[in-house]
């Protein structure tokens, strides 16, 4: 199978980008019908199931679609959370202060969901594409030397070159332009 078609398998197909979404944003949704279930408030269900689902869409995601994997943990929160909050807590005003009470406060909250999880997903894309990479093979050391001495021999005259300028006879010297040295 080509690389650009791979999952964290390699034998495995992945999902296109969209599916990488569907399979963090399905993950998260189940989380919050947990925990609406329970409450009337996110809570473990909906940050674990938000984080298994990032780390499940960049393993299961073709390579050619890490990037969309890597980079949508903050954004599915920033999605997530306020539509979340707002099917939980009955909102009584739409002033700026029931806004950030009901929608900010929960958002600001998740912060540390939110780096575990872009920070999972990060790791487990970048090992991804490190192990992904063909080995580049080490130059030869041998080879490297005969070329530096192939080097120096075509600057240096060879000894049987330099024999041969010492046995033969000195040039004339020069002349002029009437022929007079």
């Amino acid at each position: 199978m080509p690389l650009d078609m791979r999952s964290v398998a390699p034998t495995v197909p992945g999902v296109p980008w969209w599916g990488a979404i569907l399979v963090a944003a399905g993950s998260t949704l189940l989380g919050f019908l947990i925990d609406a279930a329970r409450g009337n408030e996110l809570g473990s269900a909906f940050s674990a199931f938000y984080v298994l689902g990032c780390i499940a869409a960049v393993a299961a995601v073709q390579h050619r679609a890490l990037f969309t994997a890597m980079a949508q943990p903050p954004l599915l929160l920033l999605v997530a959370v306020p539509i979340a909050q707002e099917f939980l807590v009955e909102s009584g005003g739409g002033g700026l202060k029931d806004l950030a009470l009901n929608v900010a406060y929960p958002l600001v909250n998740r912060f540390p969901v939110m780096l575990t999880a872009t920070v999972a997903v990060l790791v487990v894309g970048g090992l991804r594409i490190f192990l992904s990479r063909p080995p580049v093979p080490a130059p030869a050391r041998a080879g490297r030397r005969s070329a530096r001495a192939a080097a120096r021999a075509a600057k240096a005259p060879s000894r049987a070159a330099q024999q041969d300028r010492d046995t033969t006879v000195p040039a004339k010297p020069a002349r002029g332009r009437r022929g007079r040295p």
